[in-house]
């Protein structure tokens, strides 16, 4: 029990600032503070974590307990007084108003569906003030880099840029490894304490809050709740410990990042602010994992049909082009971050990706990797009933993906897709794609999460309609 204390610290050093700084994001601001908070949590981690990743490498900002404070503390400093400042301008306006949880909230169903919701993430919370991480690539490349970070003190740790040292992908993104060290340096954690853990299983409580504002809006309370409990039906999604919220791998993180940004810059189509926001969380992806970088820019490819059929043209054209403006900014510093890390112990997939190599292996390939792929998804560990339920979900609810909420509906099925299209690139040119699908290929599907959850919310919403009138017609 020693550690729930620090733990609790740790969450808060960017929950704190992500309250703060979605004070200056309209969208966010004006909704209640529950569905606020999975938003909050992201922003935060991203802003705070980011600023010491950035500060450290070109300012040589020391990643130590005063100026890990000094950055939270001001971010918190600007929400505020935002607030304060933002009354004191619109006074004598009509303000929008924070919408309800959602409507219905009152009923029995929704108490126990939050209720378990919030049991089970309290048994991760539980689980992560209690156990070490077990999972084999958080131990290897996560925390072993947070360590090199803490205790160089710097991003720029000479153990990663001199190539005589072993270090597993010394070039990986290390947005997670520095909120690692962040929080082991705040409450003055001894190496081998597992404080940090605690952000990790924060991101399954941020990612039913985002799937449930998203949810709720396009699909209505009672499709929501069930998208919400079939993600928490799934240990791949809390306990399992080579990707879920129990482990410290960024799979999670970034399905949640990216995801965030996509219902972010669906849902606030008038807001240029949010889109900005929507950007800020993809430049967290691009600094999360290698393949964030494509997936960053490729969020805001799979909304142009959606939000360019608005009359608006020119400013949803704006609003994506600030929501492509950080991830871009978020390479460019990436790129000037590795220029003195040598590459070595690392897959390289640069270096032998080639047309030539890839389409004959993109071909050959599937019929063996599609069946370990399928094998994989069926497998009661660890998505349990996950992958039996979702498709035949999606087959009979076909028809809430027509209409008006077609655009949406591509808009999603392309976002889910695209951790899958990458992951079938690797596995095209890779010398054993079927160990490496054994690894990663629910990682993968992790990646894209929210937005087939999303997808599944509405044809949910169909079947659930559909009873409904059949019930009536009785």
């Amino acid at each position: 029990m020693t550690e729930v204390l620090p733990s609790l610290a740790g969450i808060l050093l960017f929950l704190l600032p992500g309250l703060g700084l979605t004070e200056l994001i309209p969208p966010l601001r004006t909704l209640p503070l529950p569905r606020r908070l999975g938003y909050s949590f992201l922003l935060g981690l991203t802003a705070v974590a980011g600023a010491l990743y950035i500060g450290s490498h070109l300012f040589g900002l020391p990643l130590r307990r005063m100026e890990i404070l000094a950055v939270a503390a001001v971010m918190v400093g600007v929400g505020l007084s935002s607030l304060g400042w933002g009354k004191g301008r619109r006074s004598g306006l009509p303000q929008p108003r924070a919408t309800p949880w959602v409507i219905g909230e009152g009923t029995r169903w929704h108490r126990a569906t939050v209720a378990l919701l919030a049991f089970i993430s309290l048994g991760l919370f539980a689980d992560a003030v209690t156990n070490p991480v077990t999972g084999w690539d958080g131990r290897m490349i996560w925390s072993a880099q947070a360590r090199y970070l803490r205790a160089a003190g710097t991003v720029d740790a000479p153990v990663l840029r001199e190539a005589r040292w072993f270090v597993s992908h010394p070039r990986y993104p290390l947005l997670l490894p520095v909120a690692q060290a962040a929080v082991s340096e705040l409450v003055g954690a001894d190496e081998d304490r597992h404080v940090f853990r605690a952000v990790y299983a924060m991101f399954f409580p941020a990612l039913l809050l985002i799937l449930w504002d998203g949810a709720v809006r396009w699909a209505g309370a009672p499709a929501a709740r069930l998208a919400c409990l079939a993600a928490a039906g799934s240990s791949a999604f809390t306990f399992w410990q080579d990707g879920g919220a129990a482990s410290a791998y960024s799979d999670l993180p970034l399905g949640c990042l990216t995801g965030a940004a996509l219902v972010l810059l669906l849902r606030s189509r008038r807001s240029v602010a949010g889109a900005v926001t929507a950007g800020i969380f993809l430049a967290g992806a691009v600094l999360s994992k290698n393949e964030g970088t494509l997936l960053a820019f490729f969020i805001p490819l799979a909304a142009v049909p959606l939000l360019l059929r608005r009359q608006d043209r020119r400013r949803q054209a704006a609003r994506l082009l600030a929501a492509v403006i950080p991830p871009l900014l978020a390479l460019a510093f990436l790129a000037s971050w590795r220029a003195g890390i040598p590459n070595r112990y690392d897959e390289g997939y640069t270096g032998f990706v080639t047309l030539g190599t890839f389409w004959p292996g993109a071909v050959t390939r599937i019929p063996l990797l599609a069946r370990l792929a399928l094998r994989q998804m069926l497998s009661w560990d660890p998505w349990a009933a996950f992958w039996w339920i979702a498709p035949p979900a999606l087959a009979v609810g076909w028809r809430g993906l027509r209409g008006r909420r077609c655009p949406l509906a591509m808009t999603l099925i392309l976002a889910a897709a695209a951790p899958l299209a990458i992951a079938w690139g690797a596995y095209s040119v890779h010398w054993n794609p079927a160990t490496l699908l054994r690894v990663t290929w629910t990682r993968f599907l992790l990646q894209g999460s929210l937005p087939f959850l999303l997808l599944l919310a509405l044809t949910l919403r169909d079947l659930l309609l559909s009873r409904k009138l059949a019930r009536n017609s009785h």
